[in-house]
């Protein structure tokens, strides 16, 4: 039996359970002892390694927060709009002072509403503050020429996480459905607007939208979302609307073209916007102005919206501390202004020259990989090699920090910020139409712990928020390092190559560069990937979208093996001493398992497998692994043990 010992650098003993051979559960093997004595925080709704990392972080940052508003800065400089935020949200006597008088002008204007011009207009005014009212547009490289940006409309207008929701009739939906009557009706008294009625309406107008938008696996198919319309065509997509006064009033009057996701999603919503009255879509336009502003509003409404989205939906006992939800807000509204914060005394330079080596030992075993797949015809492989070597990548944090010139943050104006904030964003985006593509945009802010494959951009990136242990430590032994954040490298790489990363070229133009057959054989093997998912149960009438999930599962498995492959490369033929006792390809799997360690509630796995494209992270650990004959091999474990899958069983693709 394998067993971590007391003398382990890295590994803690009391966090696996010797009891469990890796080869009948290596996830509770691996992180038995760490699940049982790790619960679910009341205010989480899931805990695991990210969260761990994600606290530490949390904890730098509001020292950096509290110093930074604790006294007077230059006017300008990161220091007073980081502190002049923080203090704004954090003073909660100024915002109950406030109440409604904020958000008043805003409720005002909805009054004023007698036309559908009226909602043309105010839409477009409620899309630059952050309301995501009836469809939601964006900027981004164009699918045809990367170089230049395109405006992006997208299907929206929801208050539940997707339209799955809204058409559902077992059980658990209609209760949910019941909760957020509820929900809209409490929050339109708090407003002192109305209640049940209006609660009744919302409900009926979103169901009417849930029924003509994609499903939640219909918007992961980059061909089916992708479709350029010129101006002329725009304008009888919503004849009654005016899509087109619409592009002109937030500042796109000069695209000839514009993308839109689901095409009928958008004539079927210019007949509602006929048909209902405009006393119903006022009050559609004030629930979601609530719905979206409630964290800047008084406590009472905050917490209503907690009660709703955090505890019933997703399975949080209590709220974060303010200071927390400060924090957030601030990195959806300035991130790159608090990240710059951060990343001056946590990401040192030779964390990032560690990374840049791990990196290229990642590509070089992805381009490896490439050349000596079997099933795949010489003419897409050049084509794959091609790609690989236009990947770019971005490591820790911006070559140039975004330029928040010409937004104010005032100290005792929460609303206020975060409105200034969103619409400094907003303007920002539709800024950039006619503009070539600027190399060095970042997509988050790069204290967060997380990481991307960009497609229309070709480049994996990694923030310097991810780039902790266990993620990432830099004075640990190669093995660690690869099975963690090498399996991460690994799995972003492998993006470019999943079912619609592969849709796309070295350039980031969406192009069709497989032969026919080695696309037959690349679904074909995906498929296997979608059955193998599809197959794992999360709770009674609930298992896994092996569809929705697919492009995570797929660079979760190719991500594995090459970083395993990397790690082989980096050891080269030197001897390879055991560390505490374990191998490096056991010290491999196990730091891979770790990263994946995970507990929910009951609430938040139902909202995770129903509307979120990653699986459960028990599924991300073992799923991998059971298709591997290395993992098999370095603990010696039969192919018949549970925890592996026959060799016809056995899904391989990159």
């Amino acid at each position: 039996m394998i067993e971590i010992s007391p003398d382990d650098p890295v590994f803690d003993a009391e966090d696996t359970d010797p009891s469990v051979s890796p080869g009948d559960d290596f996830y509770r093997f691996a992180n038995g002892g760490w699940i049982d004595s790790n619960p679910v925080p009341p205010e989480y709704g899931s805990w695991g390694s990210a969260h761990e990392v994600h606290v530490r972080n949390e904890a730098i940052l509001h020292d950096l927060l509290e110093a930074a508003a604790s006294k007077d800065h230059p006017a300008g400089s990161t220091e007073q709009m980081v502190g002049d935020y923080y203090r704004s949200g954090m003073d909660t006597d100024g915002i109950a002072a406030l109440g409604l008088s904020p958000v008043q002008p805003w409720l005002d204007r909805i009054a004023q509403i007698h036309t559908i011009e009226d909602i043309t207009a105010l839409v477009a005014d409620l899309h630059r503050i952050g309301v995501g009212a009836l469809f939601t547009v964006s900027v981004l490289p164009d699918f045809d020429d990367p170089t230049a940006n395109l405006l992006y409309l997208g299907q929206g207008g929801l208050g539940l996480p997707d339209r799955d929701y809204y058409l559902r009739d077992d059980e658990q939906s209609t209760v949910l459905r019941a909760a957020y009557r509820d929900h809209v009706a409490e929050m339109f008294q708090l407003a002192g607007i109305g209640g049940e009625d209006a609660a009744n309406t919302i409900l009926s107008i979103e169901t009417a939208i849930a029924e003509v938008s994609y499903t939640n696996v219909q918007m992961r198919d980059v061909e089916l979302i992708t479709n350029k319309i010129d101006l002329d065509s725009i304008s009888h997509l919503m004849p009654g609307f005016g899509l087109h006064t619409y592009l002109r009033a937030i500042g796109a009057r000069d695209e000839s073209t514009v993308n839109v996701d689901n095409v009928d999603f958008y004539p079927a919503l210019d007949a509602m916007l006929r048909e209902a009255s405009i006393g119903d879509w006022k009050t559609y336009l004030t629930w979601h102005l609530l719905r979206a502003t409630a964290a800047a509003l008084p406590e009472e409404i905050e917490l209503e919206a907690f009660d709703f989205y955090g505890r019933t939906l997703g399975g949080q006992q209590q709220q974060k501390d303010r200071w927390k939800r400060i924090l957030a807000a601030g990195t959806e509204d300035i991130g790159q202004l608090v990240s710059k914060l951060y990343v001056a005394d946590n990401f040192t330079p030779e964390a990032k020259q560690r990374m840049e080596e791990l990196v290229d030992y990642l590509l070089t075993a992805m381009q490896e990989r490439i050349k000596t797949i079997t099933w795949m015809s010489d003419e897409t492989r050049k084509e794959a090699l091609v790609k690989l070597d236009g990947f770019g990548y971005k490591i820790g944090y911006p070559d140039e920090w975004r330029d928040y010139t010409g937004l104010e943050i005032q100290p005792d104006q929460w609303f206020g910020n975060r409105i200034a904030a969103a619409n400094f964003e907003f303007s920002r985006q539709i800024g950039k139409l006619g503009r070539p593509v600027d190399p060095h945009e970042w997509s988050m802010a790069p204290h967060v712990v997380n990481a991307y494959y960009h497609p229309l951009r070709n480049e994996i990136v990694f923030p310097a928020g991810i780039l902790q242990p266990p993620f990432f430590t830099p004075d640990a032994d190669d093995a660690v390092n690869y099975g963690a954040i090498g399996s991460v490298i690994g799995h972003e790489i492998t993006h470019g190559f999943d079912d619609q990363g592969s849709k796309f070229d070295a350039a980031g133009q969406m192009r069709n560069w497989w032969t026919e057959a080695d696309r037959s054989e690349f679904e074909s093997r995906a498929a296997i990937v979608v059955d193998q998912f599809n197959a794992y149960e999360v709770e009674d009438g609930l298992s896994v979208n092996g569809e929705l999930t697919l492009g995570e599962n797929i660079a979760d498995l190719g991500g594995l093996k090459v970083a395993y492959a990397a790690l082989q490369a980096a050891l080269g033929d030197d001897v390879r001493p055991a560390v505490a006792g374990l191998t490096p390809e056991q010290r491999f799997y196990l730091a891979y398992a770790r990263a994946w360690r995970q507990n929910y509630t009951d609430e938040y796995m139902r909202l995770l497998v129903n509307s979120d494209p990653h699986s459960p992270s028990r599924f991300r650990c073992i799923g991998p692994l059971s298709n591997l004959d290395e993992f098999a091999a370095a603990f010696g474990i039969s192919h018949e043990a549970p925890a592996m899958r026959t060799p016809a069983e056995r899904a391989d693709i990159w």
